[in-house]
């Protein structure tokens, strides 16, 4: 049972399909990947704490996965700013999952840090200890727009809430907010997930483009219909 009827809003954002078709494209290619490369590794292992780091890895693409499920759908229902709320957590898992890439063997220590785990492997530590720089401050950089739209009260979310006559204290349809934020959340997911890719060859040894060249050419080639691109404003 809903709070609040959302129907005409969710009506209102289908009729725009058309102008969100290439970001849905690549969320669905960067999900269909995801999930593909991590159930197949999905099998028993000997090893207990191997096993281990297996649902830690599968817990991070999964949250990404469950991330651009939730985004989407409060787009679609007109909750602008807590979408771009989720944007925040897909970019801090492509943090994580860059550091990964150089140092797979730190998985374990990372879901055992517990208390310690902010500050380890919170985002100053993982911008002072990442070698790919230009990787981090792409990711830093939505983070950061993210943080100030849809995570932190700001003024810079009072744009979510008026449609330039007068203030919306429900959801409501927003047609740019509805196109940009979808645009945004796809960029950095196809990001993320890219990274997620290294952080994958590097603890199973294993290329995903070599286990699944289909899902691989499609995840890439959705990317040069979003490239263009711009974050939040």
């Amino acid at each position: 049972m809903s709070l609040f009827d959302e129907s005409e809003v969710e009506a209102g954002h289908k009729r725009l399909a058309s102008s969100i078709s290439v970001h849905i494209e690549a969320l669905a290619a960067s999900v269909d990947i995801v999930e593909k490369a991590l159930m197949g590794e999905n099998k028993v292992r000997a090893d207990s704490s191997e096993n281990a780091d297996y649902k830690a890895i599968s817990i991070l693409g999964y949250r990404v996965v469950n991330d651009v499920a939730a985004a989407t759908k409060l787009l679609d229902c007109g909750y602008f700013v807590q979408a771009a709320a989720l944007g925040r957590d897909i970019a801090e898992v492509g943090m994580l999952a860059l550091y990964f890439a150089e140092n797979p063997e730190m998985i374990s220590e990372w879901r055992l840090a517990e208390e310690k785990r902010r500050k380890l492997f919170g985002r100053p530590a993982l911008k002072a200890s990442i070698l790919n720089i230009r990787k981090f401050e792409f990711l830093d950089e939505y983070f950061g727009l993210f943080s100030g739209f849809g995570t932190h009260p700001s003024a810079a979310s009072i744009v979510a809430h008026h449609d330039g006559n007068q203030l919306q204290r429900f959801p409501y349809v927003n047609e740019r907010l509805y196109v940009d934020i979808h645009s945004d959340i796809a960029f950095t997911t196809w990001h993320v997930v890219d990274a997620f890719g290294d952080a994958y060859r590097a603890y199973f040894q294993k290329d995903p483009r070599d286990l699944f060249p289909a899902e691989t050419a499609r995840f890439q080639s959705s990317f040069g219909a979003i490239r263009r691109s711009l974050p939040l404003e």
